[in-house]
C-alpha cells in the first residue's frame, strides 16, 4: 500500500504538467484539478484554505479511467500547519516531507466527467469520515 504511495509521492515531487481538463470546486471556493497520470495513479492538486502551497491527492487505479468511475481509495498530503501533524511523516525520494496526510475515498456520482464527487477524508491513520462534496467546474467557471 505505501509502496504505491511512495511512487506517487515521487511523481508529485517532480514538475507535473497541468492537464486541467477536469476541475472540481470545493465548498471553500478553492478548486481540485486533475493534474496527471503517473503509472496507474491519478494525481489531483489543490491549495488548502489555510495555505498557499500545492497539496495533492493520489488515487491508485483512477489513472486513464475517464468513463467508468466509481469509488476509489487513495491518499492526500498537505503542507504542515501548526498543531495539525501526523505521528509519522511521509518523505519523497527527493526530500519533500509531508507531516499532514491521510486516507481519502472518492465516490464519483456518475461514470464520467462532469460528475460530482463525494470525498471522505481521514487524518493520518484514521478511517475517512470527514465528508466534502466536490462539484464539477465546466466552461466559464474554470480558473
Amino acid at each position: 500500500m505505501f509502496r504505491t504511495f511512495a511512487a506517487a509521492i515521487l511523481a508529485a515531487a517532480l514538475a507535473l504538467p497541468a492537464l486541467a481538463d477536469e476541475v472540481w470546486a470545493l465548498p471553500s471556493g478553492n478548486q481540485v484539478t486533475y493534474l496527471s497520470d503517473e503509472g496507474g495513479t491519478a494525481v489531483l492538486g489543490y491549495t488548502p484554505v489555510m495555505g498557499v502551497e500545492q497539496s495533492y491527492i493520489f488515487v491508485p487505479g483512477l489513472a486513464g479511467n475517464y468513463d467508468n468511475r466509481g469509488t476509489f481509495t487513495g491518499y492526500w498530503v498537505e503542507p504542515t500547519y501548526v498543531g495539525k501533524t501526523c505521528p509519522a511523516a511521509l518523505v519523497a525520494p527527493g526530500g519533500l516531507v509531508w507531516d499532514r496526510w491521510g486516507i481519502v475515498e472518492l465516490k464519483f456520482h456518475k461514470k464520467g466527467f462532469p460528475s460530482k464527487i463525494t470525498m471522505k477524508r481521514g487524518d493520518c491513520f484514521a478511517a475517512p469520515t470527514e465528508k466534502i462534496l466536490l462539484k464539477p467546474v465546466v466552461g466559464a467557471g474554470l480558473q
